[in-house]
């Protein structure tokens, strides 16, 4: 079953579907999540946390137009609201930005086999800023369509294109080697 139809049985009260749902996604939300707060107990309490509220609140749930997109914003927004109540004394900015640590280009770094170059790519990903390193991750490591990234990341679709762009432009003037790794996502598609 693709997700849209998962997404229909589970709005229908399918059991099955709901747990199919949770089975595809749990992953990509706990490496998503991790990347945004290394908490790993409270990752799993808002993820699990989540999924209770889509059961529980399913009669008012409609038709989404990407399930993955959703539960990302929603993971998102959950997570946020989780800190803020742990962080009551220290100040918070409204965006998690910051939070998004330079670690998750370690998908990327795993393909490296040579530790220069290695290296290189820690040093420049570490250039990017915390939302350029939250798009090129979401784009190109969770896959997910530039409206879906906009609404993730509450931005409009030109600014995640041109965020994605100059992200993508700065590591190829600095990395030749990189298009080599992007070769197998093709790059050329995520300018369609």
């Amino acid at each position: 079953m693709d997700e849209a139809q998962l997404w229909k049985g589970f709005l229908n009260a399918d059991q099955k579907a709901f747990e199919a749902l949770f089975r595809k996604y749990y992953k990509l939300l706990y490496l998503y999540g991790y990347k945004i707060v290394r908490n790993r107990q409270l990752l799993d309490d808002c993820i699990q946390d989540l999924f209770l509220d889509l059961w529980t609140n399913k009669e008012r749930l409609g038709e989404v137009t990407s399930v993955k997109g959703y539960l990302f914003k929603a993971l998102k927004f959950k997570l946020t609201r989780e800190v803020r109540k742990e962080n009551r004394f220290g100040e918070i900015e409204e965006e998690p930005n910051e939070w998004f640590e330079v670690s998750h280009e370690s998908w990327l770094i795993e393909q490296q086999t040579d530790s220069e170059q290695k290296e290189r790519l820690t040093h420049f990903m570490g250039q990017l800023t915390g939302r350029q390193q939250e798009a090129i991750y979401l784009r190109f490591y969770a896959q997910l369509s530039y409206d879906e990234i906009a609404e993730i990341m509450k931005l409009t679709y030109q600014a995640v294109v041109n965020l994605v762009y100059k992200s993508v432009k700065f590591l190829r003037e600095h990395l030749v080697p990189l298009l080599v790794l992007l070769a197998p996502i093709t790059l050329g598609a995520c300018f369609a």
